[in-house]
C-alpha cells in the first residue's frame, strides 16, 4: 500500500499565535510567506484543512504559479491538490466559496454529523463526504482510504484542532513553521496545536533539520522523531 507523507506548514506569530483573537481581522499580505506556502502546497496530492479555517476564510488555498503548475503536470499530478476539510460536525456552510472553486473536494466527517446536518444531501453532491466512524474520526481509515486512492503526499494547513489530531494519531512526519516578527497576544487566540496537549514526558520532540531566514522572517523545517526523544 502507498506510503503516505504528511507535512504540516503553518505560520505563527513569535509569541505562538496563529491569528488575532479576532480571527476575521484584516493583515497585511506577506508575500515572502505566500510564495513558501504556494511552493508547499504544489508538491501536495492532497492538503488537509480544518472546519474552522474553511469558514473563516471561506475558501481553499489554490495554487497560481505557472512555475509551480507546469511542476505539477510534470509529475503526474492534477493542476490543483485534492482539497480535504475535516468536519466531525460537518458544519460547513453549502454557501462557502469553497464549493464553487475548481478544486476536488473531499470532506471528512462523521455520521452524526451527516445526520444531523440538513443540508448534507447538497454538501455530498459538491464534495465527496467520507464518514469515519459513528461521533469520532478514525485517522487510521482516513489514511488506509486515501492509500487506496493514490494519495502520497499530504499538507496540513491546520488550525490548532486538526494539527492536534493529527499529531495525536502519529500521522505527521515533518514541519514547516513560519516565524512573523510580530506579536499578537490574547488569552483565547489559537496556537498552532490545540486539543488536550501532552505532559513533558510523553510530549512529541522534533528535529530541526533546516533554517531559513529571509528579513525578519525565519523559516524553519523539522522532522518528528517517531518513538524517541532528543
Amino acid at each position: 500500500m502507498t506510503t503516505i507523507q504528511t507535512t504540516v506548514v503553518l505560520a505563527m506569530t513569535v509569541d505562538g499565535k496563529i491569528s488575532p483573537e479576532d480571527p476575521t481581522a484584516p493583515r497585511d499580505f506577506d508575500a515572502i510567506d505566500y510564495a513558501h506556502l504556494e511552493y508547499q502546497v504544489s508538491l501536495a496530492d492532497l492538503v488537509l484543512v480544518g472546519a474552522g479555517t474553511i469558514r473563516a476564510e471561506s475558501g481553499t488555498f489554490t495554487i497560481n504559479d505557472l512555475e509551480l503548475l507546469a511542476g505539477r503536470q510534470v509529475r503526474g499530478q492534477s493542476d490543483q491538490p485534492i482539497s480535504c476539510v475535516v468536519s466531525r460536525s460537518l458544519n460547513i456552510p453549502s454557501t462557502l466559496s469553497f464549493f464553487k472553486q475548481d478544486v476536488e473536494r473531499w470532506i471528512l466527517t462523521t455520521r452524526a454529523g451527516v445526520e444531523s446536518n440538513a443540508e448534507a444531501t447538497t454538501i455530498s453532491k459538491l464534495a465527496d463526504l467520507i464518514e469515519l466512524g459513528d461521533t469520532d474520526l478514525d485517522w487510521n481509515r482516513a489514511y488506509t482510504i486515501m492509500a487506496e486512492r493514490g494519495i502520497r503526499k499530504v499538507v496540513a494547513l491546520g488550525g490548532g484542532s486538526l494539527t492536534a489530531a493529527l499529531l495525536q494519531a502519529g500521522r505527521i512526519d515533518d514541519w514547516w513553521l513560519t516565524i512573523w516578527p510580530i506579536i499578537y497576544g490574547g488569552q483565547h487566540a489559537p496556537s498552532p496545536v490545540e486539543g488536550e496537549g501532552f505532559i513533558p514526558a510523553i510530549a512529541p520532540h522534533l528535529e530541526l533539520i533546516e533554517t531559513r531566514q529571509v528579513g525578519s522572517e525565519l523559516f524553519l523545517h523539522y522532522r518528528t522523531l517517531k518513538g524517541q526523544k532528543l
